[in-house]
């Protein structure tokens, strides 16, 4: 029979509770990774959604100012194009359109699936893009 080492008392867990400190590591790294990802989409699908309702937007060229050789913006129609835009996409944004440019704001709520756990459930992404129209050759 072979001879058994003593049991030090102050031993008894410690494997355990290593384990448990690694694995809620891994659960915020794995968080991170997931939400971060989830983070980076929504801010590119915002841009992309500001992009388009302000090209949308500036597309309203006034016919009376085009005929007069000093193309300008209808900002009523421009406005209300790019808000109609956001509208149908179910996006939250601000539109303001001057004689020559549309600037939209759009704003992406991204609730967090992981990260939740550590107390934050959910950042907003805000994205402004601006388009407006183009004279000359």
């Amino acid at each position: 029979m072979s001879p058994q080492r003593p049991r030090d008392e102050a031993d008894q867990g410690g494997v355990s509770l290593m384990i448990a400190i690694l694995f809620m590591g891994l659960v915020a790294i794995a968080g991170l990774v997931l939400d971060g990802r989830r983070l980076l989409a929504a801010n590119t699908n915002a841009s992309d959604l500001a992009g388009i309702a302000a090209r949308v937007g500036a597309q309203d060229i006034s016919p009376a100012s085009i005929r007069a050789g000093h193309p300008t913006l209808d900002t009523d129609a421009a406005t209300a194009d790019a808000t109609a835009y956001l509208t149908r996409h179910h996006v939250t944004g601000q539109v303001r359109a001057t004689a020559t440019v549309v600037t939209v704001t759009v704003h992406l709520p991204v609730r967090y699936q992981l990260l939740a756990l550590s107390g934050t459930s959910s950042r907003t992404i805000t994205q402004t893009r601006s388009a407006g129209i183009l004279t000359g050759p």
